[in-house]
């Protein structure tokens, strides 16, 4: 996130590096956040260009038994998934390209059990790697705590890692929606309270969203987070003005019925092709079709099958 630019924030914070120091003051944020109420749960943040690996250290404390904590590809480390299961939770994170784990057992097609090592202490860790594809969707491997392939299915698997796309779209609504772009701290306190401000904001619409969504019978994916905020200012102006605190549950529940009555046009299954050539084509207009010139339907191909290898001790390694 971009900050003032004052001394206080410069100093404690600084600017990316890819502007050799002189680009604007940013600050990097972590946040962990649930899925069913979209609201965050936890948050942190430090100096522009901190790893992730050391933001995630102070989240993993905030997971509880049995939690599923989905991953973006950038926090594949060992190290982090053996704190996330002592815990007795699990995750679910994209495999990177480069890793071959060694495969331990052949659970079905495109499923294995395989041993990754940390290298920090050069002991193993037992995951599951599935290959999963949907239609519209890259192929990917996703490496899941979740050993048993009857209970968790890799179908399922995919579907609840698509759910993590949620956080792309908090952070959007956050930074958009809430004007978390323009600040107007100037110390790295007032900076924290502000952004403390915004994250309770932001609870407090995703409550009224989740019980909005009860009564509509929706999921609150498909309520408008922008009209619940609009619905919030002035649910915040009458319940400052009002004098009697027995009618506060009619407020709320006022605030909530509005919330319902705005939806969106979700589209969860929706598919779009993943290749960059063709973005170029059409940007360019290279690849303007002509009215009435529908295109020609064409069968799936089938997803292609995982690659093994043996080493020379007879040792099979699973491949991209």
């Amino acid at each position: 996130m971009t900050l003032p630019e004052f001394p206080a924030l410069y100093k404690c914070f600084g600017a990316h590096k890819g502007s050799q120091g002189l680009g604007p003051v940013a600050v990097e944020l972590c946040c962990l956040f649930d899925l069913i109420t979209r609201a965050p749960l936890q948050f942190v943040y430090d100096k522009v260009c901190t790893s992730e690996h050391k933001l995630i250290k102070e989240l993993i404390g905030c997971i509880k038994k049995g939690d599923l904590l989905l991953l973006d590809s950038g926090f594949y480390f060992c190290t982090t998934f053996r704190k996330i299961m002592a815990r007795a939770a699990h995750f679910i994170i994209p495999a990177k390209e480069n890793i071959r784990p060694k495969v331990l057992e052949k659970l079905a097609d495109g499923d294995y059990l395989c041993e990754i090592i940390d290298y920090s202490d050069n002991t193993t860790v037992k995951v599951r790697i599935v290959f999963v594809h949907r239609n519209g969707f890259r192929r990917r491997r996703l490496v899941t705590s979740l050993l048993d392939p009857l209970q968790f299915p890799a179908s399922e698997l995919a579907l609840l890692y698509h759910m993590r796309w949620d956080i792309e779209t908090f952070y959007r609504d956050f930074k958009c929606t809430l004007s978390a772009t323009s600040w107007h701290c100037q110390t790295p306190n007032t900076f924290h309270q502000e952004l403390l401000v915004h994250m309770i904001v932001c609870c407090l619409i995703r409550t009224a969203m989740l019980e909005a969504s009860q009564l509509s019978n929706l999921s609150v994916g498909q309520l408008s987070f922008a009209r619940a905020l609009t619905e919030t200012r002035l649910f915040i102006r009458i319940l400052l003005t009002a004098t009697d605190a027995e009618i506060w549950s009619s407020i709320w529940d006022k605030y909530v019925r509005c919330c319902a009555k705005y939806h969106v046009n979700n589209k969860p299954d929706r598919k779009f092709s993943r290749d960059k050539q063709e973005y170029r084509r059409k940007s360019r207009g290279l690849q303007s079709r002509q009215k009435n010139n529908k295109r020609k339907y064409q069968e799936p191909s089938p997803p292609p099958q995982p690659d093994t290898r043996k080493d020379a001790k007879g040792q099979e390694f699973l491949l991209s």
